[in-house]
């Protein structure tokens, strides 16, 4: 495997134990004021980024790290490779319940201005279920269950060639969903976007689901609780290619609301207008739900 793979693999456990330690202590969603993102950092989101940060400095790769709270992060003098970090993603939930499903979320492209198709690893912990997930370009998707203790390592299957029917259900960002407020910039436009521009045309025709982690969101989807999941774009938030690769590895569909591939489609840090994006676990399902919204 791959060194900055393997590495990557070391630092989600090393979040991971970060993570259940202050679940533990009961300080995981304290709020603290040294994040430099536009939403509020938690305890939670702060240590999790800090420790891998830390441990990729340690092991001195060619890294340049782009993290929620951290910033831009270049671990060597020439980085050849471009990690996305977000420490906990999720955190509005997080601090309504800390034991929702929320974690870490990685992604690394084999550049430093990197398109969706030039991620070629991602990797999230979901502390709550004691999971974490990881993705390797062309080599598929795999779970570690119990992490640190009586840990078991399985390669997922491929997605089913499901068709589309009432019984579809879909994960739908900020939909109806529960979750703090003044945690997240923007939270309240995310779920007015994704209202109409989404659920409105699906009410009454699929099973909607509503969610504030994108992580947990993309779990679902590649464990096959849910068929698809329709997800915000803004920001340039740091969940989508993470969210593009697991998808991709495991046979299913990435477009935009237009139905156009996001694969050649640039991922950078801005600031852009809301645009949504459907990750898809089957060719009739994210046709069929493309469909629904013309």
């Amino acid at each position: 495997m791959n060194k900055i793979f393997s590495e990557a693999i070391n630092s989600l456990k090393l979040a991971y134990s970060i993570q259940r330690k202050l679940l533990k202590e009961k300080t995981i969603a304290e709020l603290v004021t040294v994040g430099r993102g536009e939403d509020r950092a938690t305890k939670g989101d702060w240590e999790s980024e800090e420790v891998i940060i830390r441990y990729l400095k340690e092991r001195n790769l060619l890294l340049r790290i782009i993290a929620e709270e951290h910033g831009t992060i270049d671990i060597v003098k020439n980085p050849e490779y471009l990690m996305v970090l977000d420490g906990i993603d999720g955190s509005s939930a997080l601090v309504k319940d800390p034991n929702s499903k929320c974690g870490t979320i990685i992604s690394i492209a084999d550049n430093l201005n990197p398109i969706y198709n030039d991620f070629v690893f991602a990797g999230i912990t979901e502390y709550a279920s004691k999971k974490i997930f990881y993705g390797i370009k062309n080599n598929g998707v795999y779970v570690i269950e119990n992490p640190g203790e009586n840990e078991l390592e399985k390669k997922l299957p491929k997605f089913n060639d499901k068709n589309f029917s009432e019984n579809i259900s879909v994960m739908v960002d900020c939909y109806k969903a529960e979750y703090a407020e003044g945690i997240t910039k923007g939270l309240s436009d995310f779920e007015e976007f994704m209202g109409k521009n989404f659920a409105k045309y699906l009410e009454g025709k699929v099973a909607l689901l509503g969610g504030i982690s994108s992580a947990a969101m993309c779990i679902d989807l590649i464990y096959g609780n849910v068929d698809a999941v329709a997800q915000m774009v803004a920001k340039g938030v740091f969940e989508p290619p993470a969210m593009y690769l697991l998808t991709k590895e495991l046979e299913g569909y990435a477009t935009d609301f237009k139905g156009n591939s996001i694969e050649d489609k640039k991922w950078e840090r801005v600031d852009m207008n809301l645009e949504g994006v459907l990750f898809s676990s089957s060719k009739d399902i994210s046709e069929s739900l493309i469909r629904e919204l013309r």
